[in-house]
């Protein structure tokens, strides 16, 4: 791709470029981060160092960042990394942080920044963009419903960090009539049912176009996410599926589940929490800050069993995503 995404002519009158980010940005996508933290009200959760910043983006390559620059400064940033839909079997973008210096909002660097990210998405052939928003940000979350996106007023993020990570993790399934463990090829049958048992009683059935094959070929070529199922007597019985997604405000790596779901008639019995526990002591093997997952708010027993796990729920982040329509138009 070449180092202007966006031509500055695209963008009104504010001379800005679009552009992938180099080493040299880290500094300033590091104060960009401050300050983003800062307008959220939530600088004192930054903890993390630039240093960490220029390894997880250039050594790692675990996030990758798009730069807004006028006169060689840069003024705003995008920073994403991969995700998946099960929904979709299909990889997708997830947008950490989106953010203009307020001397150049009004301009469309927003929108500039936005447009490039769709274009790359579908260089790719990913199928969602998705990111968060607070809710007390009227003027954003206007500004992501004009270019299409859907604000989800139903579902809110969970977070496990901190301390609450070693005591979840602790709650194992030593002992108990189920095991687990990491999936391999033979399990992809199984994985595909559960996954869509869950998206069923979800009642997203509607919008499913997944495959066993594209599941395989994601899960174990391209390995976008990886599974762990709960199996008792050869049966599987409960699967968690994640991938890696990221905090600026740590610079650190975390693990989302994208599915966490357990056969009806097996409930009750720990299993859920064992799966939970698994992914906990996961986040520390890795060094990685945190866990999250997503719940829906009509979803009341789940919340309190998430609670009860040490998860906080975030109340004031809704999640908003495009898919391939929408993505299509905003890189036009």
């Amino acid at each position: 791709m070449p180092d202007s995404v966006i031509p500055s002519s695209d963008i009104q009158s504010a001379r800005v470029a679009i552009r992938l980010a180099v080493s040299s940005d880290v500094p300033a996508l590091f104060n960009l981060i401050m300050e983003l933290a800062e307008y959220e009200h939530l600088a004192d959760q930054v903890v993390g160092t630039v240093e960490a910043l220029h390894s997880h983006l250039f050594d790692q390559s675990c996030i990758e960042a798009l730069v807004a620059e006028s006169d060689g400064q840069a003024v705003g940033f995008a920073l994403y990394f991969v995700n998946y839909s099960t929904f979709l079997t299909q990889p997708g973008f997830y947008l950490e942080d989106l953010f203009v210096r307020p001397a150049y909002r009004g301009y469309g660097v927003g929108k500039a920044l936005l447009s490039a990210l769709a274009k790359l998405a579908l260089e790719r052939d990913y199928g969602r963009l998705e990111w968060s928003v607070l809710d007390w940000n009227a003027p954003a979350i206007g500004f992501y419903q004009r270019i299409g996106a859907q604000v989800l007023q139903d579902a809110r993020i969970c977070r496990v960090t901190g301390a609450a990570l070693p005591l979840l993790a602790e709650g194992g399934s030593a002992g108990l009539s189920w095991n687990l463990r990491p999936i391999t090829a033979n399990d992809i049958e199984d994985v595909f049912a559960l996954v869509r048992a869950n998206i069923e009683y979800d009642g997203n059935l509607h919008l499913f176009v997944g495959s066993p094959e594209a599941l395989a070929e994601h899960l174990f070529q391209h390995s976008y996410a990886e599974v762990v199922i709960a199996e008792q007597h050869q049966q599987a019985i409960g699967l968690a599926l994640f991938c890696t997604n990221y905090s600026t405000f740590l610079t650190k790596p975390g693990l989302f589940v994208e599915d966490l779901f357990v056969r009806p008639e097996y409930r009750g019995q720990g299993i859920g929490r064992s799966l939970l526990a698994y992914l906990a002591q996961q986040v520390l093997n890795r060094n990685y800050g945190r866990l999250e997952w997503c719940v829906r708010t009509w979803n009341q027993r789940a919340i309190e069993f998430y609670q009860r796990q040490g998860a906080m729920i975030l109340p004031d982040w809704r999640v908003c995503q495009l898919y391939r329509d929408a993505i299509e138009q905003l890189a036009a």
